[in-house]
């Protein structure tokens, strides 16, 4: 309690002295919350959300794919003009058509007019992991630093950013960017057809919550149209992401720099990265036959319904 001044002038009467107010405890101390995106502050809401939305909706090249907890994971292959990535350019070319496909899938699925977690393409959004030396106490003061040290690589204007940082340790974030306006493409589109985002992550942070294996020592090689993703967390926590764009089915040189780096940190982590898993999600046959050549130290997995991790991932919500 701060100490009121007194004058030198006459004491005033005395005055019953008060009682003792009474000892709280210490409230324990929190971990730092940092919101993902939401329509009226940031577009990103928490990674892990509490509590995790019973629907999942993925917007992807050439598809839409619904999910609800404890139910299938219903998907529609569309043009593959439809939805078109991008961090900077229209990446929805018929909102209203693909709106009136999704009300489908949602009333198949039984999300109609459900509050959903909402999956972007991971081009449209910017991924990294970023070291401090110690981190701030408060989001905001969090949020500045991030929006900071990222501001001179942004391929849009930094007061149309929306970033959210996930703490993932006192010096390390996971953050998040994308330019608003896309996000509400997706959003506006999702709307149009009954269901509302509480939640909105890129496609592939999902996807390391889709397999146990993928909680410690084991790389992601997902590969979309136009889009390759490489990822791995160790000791549950998103050690490395990176999504590219490609012009053509992704290659062994496109991936083997994600590999090289995967090999140093596992190994470093863990005395040693022999039998390391790789999984394989959308990836082509030449591409599968040349890592099982090439990368003899790993086993090579191929992850079944390569079009429903994101979703199932999602539908587990947890994350970071």
């Amino acid at each position: 309690m701060s100490k009121t001044t007194e004058t030198a002038v006459a004491p005033p009467p005395p005055t019953p002295e008060p009682a003792p107010a009474p000892v709280l405890a210490a409230a324990p101390v929190q971990p730092v919350k940092v919101p993902f995106w939401s329509r009226m502050a940031a577009r990103f809401d928490d990674l892990v959300a509490e509590p995790t939305p019973a629907v999942a909706v993925e917007f992807a090249a050439g598809r839409l794919a619904v999910g609800r907890q404890g139910g299938p994971i219903h998907v529609r292959a569309l043009p593959s003009d439809a939805i078109v990535a991008s961090a900077v350019r229209t990446n929805l070319f018929d909102p209203s058509g693909l709106a009136a496909q999704l009300r489908l899938l949602l009333e198949a699925a039984g999300g109609a007019d459900a509050s959903v977690t909402l999956l972007l393409p991971d081009l449209t959004a910017r991924v990294s992991v970023l070291d401090f030396d110690i981190l701030p106490a408060h989001r905001q003061e969090i949020d500045a630093l991030a929006r900071f040290r990222l501001r001179k690589s942004l391929p849009f204007a930094d007061e149309q950013a929306v970033i959210s940082a996930q703490v993932l340790s006192p010096t390390r974030l996971l953050v998040t960017v994308a330019d608003r306006a896309r996000v509400n493409e997706y959003e506006d589109c999702l709307e149009a057809a009954g269901a509302r985002a509480v939640t909105v992550i890129p496609s592939g942070v999902a996807c390391l919550a889709a397999q146990p294996v993928l909680d410690h020592g084991a790389l992601l090689i997902r590969a979309e149209s136009a889009c390759l993703t490489t990822a791995f967390c160790l000791h549950g926590k998103v050690e490395f992401f990176r999504a590219i764009e490609l012009n053509a089915p992704a290659s062994f040189e496109d991936v083997f720099p994600s590999i090289a780096f995967f090999r140093d940190r596992a190994g470093h982590d863990h005395g040693g990265a022999d039998d390391a898993p790789l999984l394989l999600a959308g990836a082509n046959a030449e591409l599968e036959a040349r890592l099982r050549e090439e990368i003899p130290w790993a086993q090579v997995r191929v992850l079944a319904a390569a079009g429903e991790l994101a979703v199932a991932g999602a539908l587990q919500g947890r994350f970071a």
